[in-house]
């Protein structure tokens, strides 16, 4: 990806898109474009920060493995959002790897581009905090979620999440394995399977392979 389209794909960024042309332009050429294939690793726990990334189109999975060699997934990047903030600004290697489930194309806007930009605007540095602030607040979330609710609710919420970001909230996909969702919500893939079964026996949602048809979506939030 040249740089014309490199600055294009930043400006129309929330981050950067109140930024002057010539801003771009500098942030540009400290960009680079990746492409990682289906099942690559962008980066390992214990890799250096260089900067972060905006995913362009696929998937990223950011998860950590444990000493027993479990995996545990922290979450899914969808294409418009971008990751490894917070990681960048503490001066730190990455606690967790990114691995694209999808070929995947993504921007690393590298350290000093980004730290050039934010001694000159303000703007930019708002809306980092305010981006980074959003997914801390998930995360509390995600805790609270595990700590307080059983796995069928659980399940559950995070249908009705996906649904609220679908353009048909009756009719989602999920976005990934069954595997990675599990482990997403804290859940095993048998339990995963049980409650889905559970789900559709009541009557609430109808599965056809990774689409989810929610068919009562009054019943699925009151389901116990």
């Amino acid at each position: 990806m040249n740089t014309s389209l490199i600055a294009q794909r930043l400006s129309a960024f929330y981050m950067f898109s109140e930024l002057q042309p010539r801003q771009i332009e500098q942030l540009a050429s400290g960009t680079r474009s990746l492409e990682i294939a289906r099942g690559g690793t962008l980066f390992n726990r214990g890799d250096k920060a260089n900067g972060f990334y905006l995913l362009l189109e696929g998937q990223i999975k950011l998860g950590i493995i444990s000493p027993q060699g479990d995996e545990k997934v922290i979450g899914l990047i969808q294409p418009g959002q971008s990751f490894g903030e917070a990681v960048l600004f503490l001066e730190r290697s990455f606690p967790i790897y990114a691995q694209a489930t999808l070929d995947t194309k993504v921007l690393l806007i590298s350290r000093d581009a980004i730290f050039d930009i934010l001694d000159n605007d303000i703007t930019v540095v708002r809306r980092m905090l305010a981006g980074i602030s959003a997914r801390n607040r998930q995360l509390v979330s995600d805790i609270e979620s595990i700590s307080l609710q059983n796995s069928s609710q659980r399940l559950i919420g995070y249908l009705l999440q996906i649904s609220t970001d679908s353009p048909n909230p009756e009719r989602v996909k999920l976005p990934a394995n069954k595997l990675t969702i599990a482990s997403m919500l804290n859940i095993t893939p048998e339990t995963f399977s049980r409650v889905m079964l559970r789900l559709q026996n009541a009557g609430l949602i109808e599965v056809d392979g990774k689409e989810i048809i929610i068919t009562d979506v009054v019943g699925l939030r009151n389901f116990q």
